[in-house]
């Protein structure tokens, strides 16, 4: 698995957000049921992404969150960065090795996939989840 967790349910977190028409307040509870995501996870991981500048929150009764920049602003690959265990990928995916020799059959490949993602990251943003709704 490429994702964490954590960065698929924050990019799916963000998308909620985007959807709003008004981009409104939205509560935490309602994000979370929408998007089957534990109440509690999803608050540290607001958080994480509130620390980043990419959420807003205001704390209160009527309070909640919503996004800190326009959708069209907010790359994939600023999520990850953030939320993601290892952001950049570092690691071969079978031998764990971060050189870029040929440790095992795979190193090579995985390099030239993993420019290829990070390319699609930097590309795609979390307005571009809108388009088929």
């Amino acid at each position: 698995m490429v994702f964490s967790k954590a960065t698929g349910y924050g990019i799916r977190a963000l998308a909620h957000l985007a959807r709003r028409s008004d981009l409104s307040l939205c509560g935490l509870s309602e994000i979370a049921d929408s998007e089957k995501i534990p109440p509690v996870y999803l608050r540290k991981l607001l958080g994480e992404l509130r620390r980043h500048r990419i959420v807003r929150s205001v704390k209160g009764i009527h309070g909640g969150y919503l996004l800190a920049r326009d959708p069209q602003m907010i790359t994939l690959w600023d999520v990850f960065r953030v939320l993601d265990h290892d952001p950049y990928l570092d690691e071969c995916i079978l031998c764990r090795s971060q050189d870029d020799g040929d440790q095992c059959p795979v190193c090579k490949d995985w390099k030239r996939m993993r420019e290829e993602l990070v390319t699609l990251l930097k590309e795609k943003t979390i307005a571009d989840f809108n388009k088929n709704n």
